[in-house]
C-alpha cells in the first residue's frame, strides 16, 4: 500500500539526509587529513631519521670489526 506523503514532509525528509550527508563526508575528510597528515609525518620525520641511523650502524659495524686472518 503506497504512502502519500505530503511535499512538506518529503522536502523535510530530504533536508535532513542531505545535511547528514554533509556532515558524514566533513568527518570523512577530516579523519583522512588526519591519516595523510601522520603519514607524511612519518615519511618526512621519522623515516630518514631512522635511515640516518641504520646507515650509522652499519659503517660503524664495517670500520670495526676485524680482518679475517
Amino acid at each position: 500500500m503506497g504512502e502519500n506523503k505530503s511535499l512538506l514532509s518529503r522536502v523535510v525528509t530530504w533536508t535532513i539526509l542531505g545535511v547528514l550527508a554533509l556532515i558524514a563526508i566533513k568527518l570523512v575528510f577530516r579523519l583522512l587529513g588526519v591519516v595523510l597528515g601522520l603519514a607524511a609525518f612519518v615519511l618526512f620525520t621519522v623515516a630518514p631519521l631512522v635511515l640516518i641511523g641504520w646507515l650509522a650502524l652499519k659503517a660503524w659495524n664495517a670500520f670495526t670489526r676485524r680482518p679475517a686472518t
